[in-house]
């Protein structure tokens, strides 16, 4: 007997078991409601911990988690060590959560492990690091987020610097330039982002689309693939 055994709906059966996401998105839109059981199964999945493709389908789609594990799951994928899909999946999942519905320092302990995933991963994780990074950073992290202008992920770079422009393009745009000028960031990597700043204001301007309007978002892999 697995853990799929006999009890919980086809429809969550077919959810935890789904391997591609496309399938996924479609299996989660048949969800409407989860009775006792189920309920019951997804607890009993998330507490093992031992099932990559059910804990990172729960993972990517955190409101089929009861609200009291919910952050905590969240926050352990985040911490994964032995499963990177698990933090792709929370990163992803996280997308979709308002963020003032964690506690302030909950929202700070993601925020700083969304940091430290940008600092040390360089591929799909980080990617999609930098678009869910958005909500839970704020001017004061500008200095920080300038360093990850180096980040050796072209959709890493973008995203970070759609995000700075965002957040400083509606203050004295000097203060953009004198943040750049004093992040610890090649020069090289400096005069490009004050370019790409200056740029885009002049688009602004005359009303044309500024490129930093829009954040890339980098392909997502399954599980099989990853």
């Amino acid at each position: 007997m697995g853990i799929f055994s006999s009890g919980i709906s086809p429809e969550l059966k077919t959810f935890l078991e789904a391997e591609d996401l496309d399938d996924l998105m479609e299996a989660r839109s048949k969800l409407w409601q989860l009775d006792e059981k189920d309920i019951k199964k997804i607890r009993f999945i998330l507490q093992k911990w031992n099932s990559p493709q059910a804990v990172s389908n729960l993972l990517f789609h955190p409101f089929l988690i009861p609200e009291d594990l919910r952050a905590s799951c969240l926050l352990r994928g985040l911490r994964e060590k032995k499963e990177p899909y698990y933090i792709l999946a929370s990163i992803v999942g996280l997308q979709g959560v308002d963020p003032t519905v964690f506690p302030k320092e909950q929202r700070k302990t993601i925020k700083e492990y969304l940091i430290s995933v940008l600092k040390v991963s360089e591929g799909i994780i980080s990617a999609r690091a930098s678009v869910t990074i958005y909500d839970y950073l704020s001017l004061e992290d500008a200095s920080t987020a300038f360093e990850l202008l180096s980040h050796p992920n072209e959709a890493v770079r973008h995203n970070i610097l759609c995000w700075l422009i965002r957040t400083i393009e509606e203050s004295d745009p000097g203060t953009f330039i004198s943040i750049a000028n004093s992040s610890n960031i090649p020069e090289d990597t400096r005069k490009e982002a004050i370019k790409k700043f200056q740029e885009h204001l002049r688009q602004k301007e005359i009303g044309e689309c500024s490129l930093f309007g829009t954040q890339l978002y980098a392909y997502i892999p399954n599980l099989k693939e990853m």
